[in-house]
């Protein structure tokens, strides 16, 4: 007879019933506890006899809907919410009727019956929707009716009463929308303001000098920014702005992160690739097509072959957890990243969260998050990541085509072999040491005689000796690659033997599922999307299914995310989620019209920001509304300019830029790759030492890793590398007026800035309305010129010439440290 976990069921049942249902107020964490506690047992032990799916329903119950588990089956309700007594479910899983036991061939441990008992007795919450007697199922045809999921429209252009108002088009669609709720725009905003926000928006830098307009300047005249939004745009310093901006979305890092956080010594390449893009306006669709399939496209040299091989390090070089001993394991949890990376920065889509169970959310069910993952597990990634645990999977690199190639796949096998090896030995050394101290009657010998003596044990000595040789391997190989690092990338290449990927039954690797066809989310295709070519991954098909025109999410994840980092918060205001949960269009006219035209003119993402900087829109000022902001608090319709902090890139790159101090070039070769040593995790790094080369270059050239992100750039919520960041925190912390006050950053650059004003100008006055000019973009007011007169002449310093700079220099900290400086307006 089969023991009752449960003496006295009746004492469980009546304590939990004593539980009180979950409020609204819990009702998030009540579902979180069925997900994790409730859900997978269901699954693994009641579903096989219990679902629709199964097509069994054993005694008539059905378990696989919140509707079906609530009715029960031939006897009574399986569950009674907040009544744990009634509740069927829960005496059958107890064990405490012979006659009602389930799962019948093995009973639950005591702590899952006791869960069950808790989750009844907290109101038996349950997401899971659907009819009685019917399996949860994503109706792809109902999922298809979301917006986001709509072909894109081409909207009319609409009439608007005040036809002076608007300069372009968008102007119309922004003046159409705030004349139905009532609302007018702001005045335009100052000249100065709005050169300073042109510069800082296209390329993250401020103003040239000698652009700024004189003291005399009308400051009411509406400037004509065209001439300098073009050359601003034509600049190189355009796509190291912009190209940060798609690193923010694509996870670079220069370090693996994970469990061993590994230098990855080449990712810089694909870093370079960006920029080089946006500067030479490469068509998006283009762009996204060699980022996911470069190394399969055709090239008519080996410059296009290089630029779309290292375009793949998109998908190369995320997080990986190199510390990960099981390699299938290894090797699904990075195709996990490659799946939620793509799905958020190129689609706005969660397709990660359907890698367990269905999306709970939007129609993507988990075939089809399998579907992509069996053309990304058909995907070698190329990344340089060195492993512990020795399997070849992302610890090559790509030579450069046309190259001499030192380190090949055959010398990586070596190597590992080697390494593989060297490891094993450490426990039989250690092993044949104890023996041999024992054997002699040495515990209590100190480290200097031990190293003696254990050089007089043969036993000891051959196995250390083979260590030696193995280390010298292994080194020897590292030096191989180290020459062929110059000439690498990190890249992607296909598998030899591309495969279909059979599901992970809760996202295990352990338990196998269905094998599914490579192809694509359902509810994005049609009869014409492509099918994947079975002898090769299917990233080909992949990249033309996303940088499709007829894609209705792609062209507007991306103008979304240009008007975001142009007006401060996108048209959809979550950028990396335009699923259910996500926030609809703020003028869905608008951001169709906008993709439309992205499309229209060849995917060109400079024609877009022109069209939209040269906007009446974008050219308003941050002047307050009363109305207007009665009606519209959040600024959805841009009646004003949204107010923006500078993001730690450009404050970092600004003082550079003000002190005469930044380099405008890219950095040497050399100081960008990361050479292999026989320890390349980051923790024995030295990390100063390996920024020092890139002090004096714009930020996007600095090495970034995992976890060691420098403070200059935490402190103004630099993101972290491992996450799809579509749109950067913005935080306001004492910290940050800390760091404004006592940062050697902050105080070396206003040194250098004393002295460049110094050797500017000869006097007070010169230099008062030199460094307004360069910090801020502006001539003083009367009033600023007076104050900063005083505050020069009696700054408490001794005499001297190191005085008037000692004195200058905290006049130029005090206006870095004002909010004007750190913000635009």
């Amino acid at each position: 007879m089969k023991r009752a976990i449960v003496p006295n069921l009746l004492c469980l049942l009546a304590a939990a019933s004593r539980c009180l249902a979950a409020s609204a107020a819990d009702e998030a964490k009540a579902v979180e506890f069925f997900e994790n506690k409730i859900r997978p047992v269901l699954a693994e032990k009641c579903y096989s006899c219990h679902s629709v799916k199964a097509g069994k329903n054993k005694g008539g119950l059905l378990l696989d809907t919140r509707e079906s588990t609530r009715q029960g089956g031939d006897t009574a309700a399986a569950v009674v919410p907040g009544d744990a007594e009634k509740s069927l479910l829960l005496k059958a899983i107890g064990y405490a009727d012979e006659d009602l036991q389930m799962p019948p061939k093995k009973q639950l441990p005591a702590e899952v019956v006791a869960d069950f008992a808790t989750w009844i007795a907290m109101g038996a919450a349950d997401p899971r929707e659907g009819k009685p007697g019917s399996a949860t199922t994503i109706n792809i045809k109902e999922g298809r009716k979301h917006w986001s999921f709509q072909p894109i429209k081409n909207p009319p252009v609409p009439e608007v009463k005040d036809t002076t108002w608007p300069r372009t088009d968008i102007d119309r669609f922004i003046l159409a929308a705030l004349e139905e709720k009532g609302i007018k725009p702001v005045a335009d905003a100052q000249p100065h303001e709005l050169r300073r926000r042109i510069s800082f928006d296209l390329t993250g830098l401020p103003p040239e000098l000698e652009e700024r307009e004189s003291p005399s300047s009308s400051q009411s005249e509406i400037p004509n920014p065209q001439s300098e939004i073009e050359k601003l745009i034509a600049s190189p310093q355009f796509g190291e702005r912009w190209g940060r901006h798609w690193l923010d979305i694509a996870g670079y890092s220069e370090s693996s992160g994970g469990g061993q956080n590994m230098l990855l010594p080449v990712n810089f390449r694909y870093r370079d690739y960006v920029i080089a893009a946006f500067n030479a306006d490469k068509p998006y669709d283009q762009f996204l097509r060699e980022q996911l399939a470069g190394d399969l496209m055709p090239a008519t040299n080996n410059a296009q072959r290089n630029e779309q091989l290292i375009a793949t390090g998109f998908l190369s070089i995320g997080t990986k957890n190199t510390l990960d001993e099981d390699d299938q394991r290894y090797i699904m949890t990075v195709v996990d990243e490659q799946i939620d990376s793509m799905g958020r920065s190129l689609l706005g889509l969660t397709l990660a969260c359907a890698k367990c169970h269905d999306h709970k959310f939007d129609p993507i069910p988990t075939r089809d998050y399998y579907a992509l993952a069996g053309i990304l597990r058909s995907s070698e990634p190329l990344a340089g990541a060195w492993r512990r645990h020795f399997a070849k999977w992302t610890q090559g690199v790509q030579p450069l085509a046309g190259a001499p190639i030192t380190f090949t796949d055959e010398d990586l096998a070596e190597q590992l072999k080697a390494a593989s090896a060297r490891m094993g030995l450490g426990g039989k050394i250690y092993r044949a040491q104890r023996a041999a101290v024992q054997e002699a009657g040495m515990q209590k010998a100190g480290k200097t005689e031990l190293e003696a003596f254990y050089k007089t044990r043969p036993e000891v000595m051959e196995l250390k000796n083979e260590q030696d040789r193995l280390k010298d391997i292994v080194e020897k190989f590292n030096d191989k690659l180290n020459a062929q690092l110059p000439y690498a990338m990190s890249a992607m290449r296909d598998v030899p033997e591309p495969a279909d990927c059979a599901i992970r039954i809760r996202g295990e690797e352990s338990q196998l599922g269905a094998v599914v066809p490579r192809g694509f989310p359902e509810v994005l295709t049609t009869t014409s999307t492509p099918k994947v070519n079975p002898k090769q991954s299917g990233r080909v098909e992949l990249a033309a299914w996303i940088a499709s025109k007829d894609n209705p999410l792609t062209a507007r994840v991306m103008v979304n995310r240009i008007w975001q980092h142009l007006f401060g918060a996108g048209i959809v205001e979550s950028s990396d989620d335009f699923g259910k949960t996500g926030q609809p269009p703020a003028n869905a006219a608008l951001l169709d019209y906008l993709a439309q035209r992205f499309i229209a003119q060849g995917w060109s993402v400079k024609k877009l920001i022109r069209d939209i900087t040269s906007s009446r829109v974008y050219q308003l000022s941050t002047a307050h509304d009363a109305a207007a902001y009665e009606i519209d608090p959040a600024n959805r319709l841009n009646w004003h300019a949204n107010r923006r902090r500078l993001d730690a890139n450009a404050i970092r790159d600004s003082f550079l830029a003000i002190s005469g101090h930044l380099y405008l070039t890219p950095p040497k070769l050399k100081s960008q790759i990361h050479l292999r040593t026989l320890d390349p995790r980051i923790v024995s790094t030295n990390i100063p030492d390996l920024l020092a080369p890139t002090d004096r270059y714009r930020t996007v050239y600095r090495p970034i890793m995992h976890e060691t992100v420098s403070a200059d750039l935490t402190v103004f919520d630099f993101p972290e590398p491992e996450m799809v960041t579509g749109r950067r925190s913005i935080t306001t912390v004492p910290t940050q007026a800390l760091f404004m006050m006592n940062s050697a950053l902050v105080v070396d650059h206003s040194q250098r800035t004393a002295r460049r004003l110094m050797q500017m100008t000869k006097d007070d006055p010169s230099r008062i309305e030199t460094a307004y000019q360069l910090i801020l973009a502006r001539a003083p007011t009367d009033e600023e010129r007076n104050d900063a007169t005083a505050f020069i002449r009696d700054f408490p310093v001794g005499d001297g010439k190191n005085s008037e700079l000692s004195a200058l220099a905290a006049f130029c900290q005090t206006l870095f440290a004002s909010a004007e400086f750190r913000y635009l307006y």
